[in-house]
């Protein structure tokens, strides 16, 4: 009977058991995707508030002109991603401003009120001033001062009134003890804004780079577009010669559908140039922090300019570039540095395996209670005394102290790899200088080559002497040119200025705009370095 009814219940608990994991599955699944539907409903019904969704005030009703020197500057006040990057500047150096708030004097007030009610009605509460004072070497210095008051309501309705002054001092013996371990933290705090403050000068620098290497891009895609555009014109008149010669019979008619056909791929590649650069064109609008619906010209002339007037080759001692890199580079300095932090690091970590032995002294006072606020201390008591603990449980600290050496390791190589890809980076940057420039040297031979090719062609098409082909060729080849030229001059300046950002020789004013007459000299004075 017994093994029965253990066996119902056992029957029973499982069943039950069973069950309720079934409902409750149940239960959540259908709360939850009650929810979901609710809230898809929320979602569906959603939208943005009429002030957030307005253009009206985001239009300027005025076209705006850039030059490259005013792109470089809008960018610098509105970039989006500029301002982030000031911002952790910022925030880097509100880091150190605690730091050295902790070793100053620091000051708190506050107290307490209260209402009593028992055997008989009170109020009674209290005031305190203290400060805190961390020496250099590790000494915390504490000073109390409290008033407790009670403000009897009800029987003989007396105020009492006690003073209490207090100053603890704890000195480090061991473990914290110490200019050097007790300042680490704000040494370190100071080494990071220095840090940061590196970071972002180089940012600022390759941000103007970036900026005028887009503004570049946009003059050298609008270049092509019109480049495009003359193209398709002057294969226009083409075809229109040589539907004229196929009808007087000089040449065969099926040339004429092969004009047709360079004709329309030329009008498709106008359109899709076109769309690139208005596609490209909102792209910088974003960059500059401007609006898409804003109307921007660049100075397209800048681009003729540059092509017209020519390049010289700028002449480097690349052994002298690498020396002056490997002494200023700002990144370079950094991981230096952090070779230092590391060895300071070991330091810290062997610090923390030794014992904590505290020294520490006190001297408090208190006045009799009275009715009316004194300073007249009648009890003051004195004490000397240590506080230990032995690190009995080394193993955190020993992974802390084998941790530093592993990370001091890791900075030495870092620096060596660092202070490699730098002198790798100027060969390059040398290297892509001079590899443009004999690019330019040949586009321009090229161009030059291109437009007697045109000429001749045109004559000897006239005389029977050459196809349509020849000539379609002879345009293509002059199209090509004329790109490849602009492209050779923009790739030239944007290498240029990279291998002076790689040599840490390009400076930048408050405005982001390059210095020592930079921007004058690739703009103005025919590229002349």
């Amino acid at each position: 009977m017994e093994k029965r009814i253990i066996l119902c219940v056992a029957v029973f608990f499982l069943f039950f058991t069973g069950c309720s994991r079934r409902y409750l599955e149940e239960s959540a699944d259908k709360e939850v995707y009650r929810i979901i539907d609710e809230k898809k409903k929320t979602v569906k019904a959603e939208t943005l508030p009429d002030v957030a969704i307005s253009i009206t005030d985001r239009v300027n009703s005025e076209t705006i002109v850039l030059e490259l020197k005013d792109a470089i500057v809008r960018a610098v006040e509105s970039n989006r991603t500029y301002k982030s990057m000031q911002e952790d500047v910022y925030m880097n150096i509100l880091d150190l401003t605690y730091q050295r708030y902790l070793f100053g004097t620091r000051y708190s007030l506050g107290g307490n009120l209260n209402w009593n009610k028992g055997d008989g009605e009170s109020v009674s509460g209290s005031v305190s001033f203290g400060l805190l004072r961390w020496l250099a070497a590790g000494t915390q210095i504490t000073f109390d001062i409290t008033k407790d008051f009670i403000r009897y309501l009800t029987g003989d309705k007396n105020t009492d009134i006690q003073t209490i002054i207090s100053t603890d001092i704890l000195q480090p013996l061991l473990r914290g003890a110490g200019r050097k371990i007790a300042q680490e933290d704000l040494v370190q705090a100071e080494r990071n804004a220095i840090y940061e403050i590196r970071s972002f000068t180089r940012y600022r620098k390759s941000f103007s780079i970036d900026t005028a290497e887009k503004f570049l891009q946009l003059l050298l895609i609008r270049n092509r577009t019109e480049n495009y555009k003359n193209n398709y014109e002057s294969l226009k008149s083409t075809r229109e010669r040589i539907e004229m010669l196929a009808q007087a019979g000089r040449i065969a008619s099926f040339q004429v559908d092969q004009a047709k056909q360079n004709e329309y791929a030329a009008y498709q590649r106008w359109v899709n140039a076109e769309n690139s650069y208005n596609s490209q064109l909102d792209s910088f609008k974003i960059f500059l922090g401007l609006p898409t619906e804003s109307r921007l010209l660049l100075d397209e002339e800048l681009l003729d300019h540059l092509v017209e007037s020519g390049l010289s080759t700028a002449e480097f001692n690349v052994k002298e570039a690498i020396r002056n890199a490997l002494s200023r580079r700002l990144d370079l300095l950094t991981d230096y540095d952090s070779v230092e932090d590391a060895k300071r690091g070991i330091t810290i970590a062997l610090d923390k395996l030794k014992p904590r032995v505290d020294l520490t002294a006190s001297v408090s006072g208190s006045t009799d209670v009275e009715s009316h606020p004194t300073f007249d201390f009648t009890d003051f008591s004195y004490g000397v005394g240590i506080e230990f603990d032995l690190p009995l449980d080394k193993l955190p600290d020993r992974n802390t102290y084998k941790k530093a050496l592993i990370n001091l390791n890791r900075a030495e190589r870092n620096f060596e790899n660092k202070r490699d890809t730098v002198i790798l980076e100027v060969f390059q940057q040398y290297r892509n200088l001079e590899e443009y420039y004999q690019s330019y040297l040949i586009q321009k031979n090229s161009l030059a080559l291109a437009e007697r090719r045109i000429e001749s062609t045109d004559l000897l098409l006239q005389a029977g002497r050459a196809t349509t082909r020849d000539l379609l060729d002879a345009q293509e080849a002059y199209l090509s040119a004329k790109n490849d030229l602009a492209s050779a001059v923009v790739n030239y300046i944007v290498s240029y200025l990279n291998f002076l950002y790689s040599t840490e020789s390009l400076e930048v004013d408050a405005n982001g705009v390059w210095e020592d007459n930079l921007y004058e000299k690739i703009t103005k004075e025919d590229t002349q370095k």
